[in-house]
């Protein structure tokens, strides 16, 4: 059963927040799905709609209803620039766009602008374009950078995913999901999918998990599971979860990104303890969301692994060590343009992930690298993970390596002079290369994406502004 078909009793509750005290039950949320819909100009064929994303009941109303009509929707972060949104749009000509109440700062001249459940619905008459009928969803994997490469996802690649997913977690009626990621980014709106597949709640926030507010609505509306990138997760420590009085927390969700073998310790100790379960889990953008996951009980003869494929999907090894996924959530393609939205499915459930990883006797899956992580120095190949993984485990210091031009480029998260210095000696001894050959530079903090994960692009930005602190 498709979760957009909101198949649960009507009176059962939804959606929650972002006061505990707000809910929008089943029924309701198939209400106002459907509501946006008939507010929409009248189709010739299939349209395309932006979202401009917040966790909130309209975004998600939008969202629904999009998939319930047909059309084809792409998901995009409120605080996109206008530059960005204006770049899409022209790319795209999206026929409908769902925008916050306030200014955006974008020339929308020719659309007509309607008020919607708090937000503004701007609108206009349908373009003349082929857009494949089992195209659902787009998908960004640059956050808000307004790159024009989208995922084109399939409304079975979003069906399959959300089974799969409330399978082995286990999700039932009962669960109570908050939104500790934006619903516009995969690893987000996979939580809203596979709970709404099994009649579960979603607590709406857009606070983050630093904040009292996020904390309020998480006891108040009883919460039983929380999802969180790397970055959440050292925020997590910080805050000493352990400490925290939370009855209803019953399950812990990590994904995008490679959370360190000592963090992961510490989670999985912390959830024996306190009877909660710790899942790892592993997937892109271009699956949908899902890939492989690590069952709890085996965190601990297992630590450091992806696990294994999800209900549904395969993973084996090319000759080059690559991890290739087959499974019914593999996208259709990417497209760049309104002309791509033509394309049928080019990728015939075949994904080449670009992670490089090694499968163990067990069948369990590690990742021992990214294919396209790789910079050449001096000749030399250097995996750029394996760089990061190095910094972490000997100074551990959160670190971001890029490939310069025959350059071995790390900006190191410390303005400390001297661990610069001593940054450049460990990887000098490590690597056998010249010191000419390696630039450590400090700075702050990291440059994170939306999602939580490194922002290279930006870390390069950063370092190129700073005098190198060793080298």
């Amino acid at each position: 059963m498709s979760f957009w078909l909101l198949d649960a009793p009507p009176e059962a509750p939804a959606l929650i927040g972002p006061e505990p005290t707000q809910c929008v039950s089943y029924g309701e949320l198939a209400r106002l799905a459907d509501d946006f819909v008939a507010a929409l100009p009248a189709r010739g064929g299939k349209r395309l709609g932006f979202i401009l994303c917040q966790n909130d009941v309209a975004s998600v109303a939008a969202y629904l209803g999009a998939l319930r009509s047909g059309d084809c929707v792409a998901l995009l972060p409120a605080r996109i620039s206008a530059e960005a949104l204006a770049g899409l749009v022209a790319r795209y000509a999206p026929d409908w766009i769902v925008m916050p109440e306030e200014p955006h700062g974008m020339d929308l001249s020719g659309h007509v602008s309607t008020p919607w459940l708090g937000k503004t619905l701007q609108t206009r008459p349908a373009a003349s374009r082929t857009i494949f009928a089992d195209t659902a969803l787009l998908l960004s994997t640059s956050g808000s950078t307004g790159s024009p490469k989208m995922v084109r996802l399939s409304y079975a690649n979003l069906s399959t995913n959300a089974e799969s997913i409330a399978s082995f977690l286990g999700i039932n009626s009962a669960e109570r999901a908050i939104t500790s990621l934006p619903i516009h980014y995969s690893y987000g709106l996979s939580v809203l999918n596979s709970h709404l597949a099994r009649g579960a709640a979603i607590l709406l926030t857009d606070e983050a998990v630093t904040t009292k507010p996020f904390w309020t609505l998480f006891r108040e509306a009883g919460a039983t599971s929380l999802a969180g990138v790397p970055f959440t997760w050292q925020m997590l420590q910080r805050l000493r979860i352990e400490r925290m009085d939370l009855p209803s927390l019953r399950t812990l969700t990590q994904a995008g990104g490679r959370l360190a073998p000592e963090l992961i310790r510490h989670f999985a100790q912390i959830s024996r303890d306190r009877g909660w379960r710790f899942f790892v889990m592993y997937g892109q953008t271009e699956a949908t969301a899902r890939i492989a996951w690590l069952p709890p009980e085996r965190l601990a003869d297992k630590l450091g692994a992806i696990g294994i494929a999800i209900p549904g999907g395969a993973i084996s090894l090319d000759a080059s060590g690559e991890l290739i996924y087959r499974g019914p959530n593999v996208m259709l393609g990417y497209a760049e343009s309104a002309a791509d939205l033509a394309l049928g499915d080019v990728q015939g459930g075949v994904l080449a992930t670009g992670d490089l990883a090694r499968i163990d006797e067990d069948g369990v899956v590690w990742l021992t690298g990214r294919s396209k992580r790789i910079a050449k120095v001096f000749g030399n190949r250097v995996n750029l993970d394996e760089v990061e993984a190095l910094l972490e485990s000997r100074m551990q210091l959160d670190s971001a390596a890029i490939a310069g031009d025959d350059k071995l480029l790390v900006a190191i998260a410390s303005d400390a002079p001297e661990a610069a210095a001593q940054a450049l000696a460990l990887l000098r001894e490590a690597l056998g290369v010249h010191p000419s050959g390696l630039d450590v530079r400090g700075l702050n903090a990291l440059p994170l994406t939306a999602s939580g994960k490194k922002d290279y692009p930006a870390v390069q930005v950063a370092l190129a502004a700073r005098r190198p602190a060793a080298h």
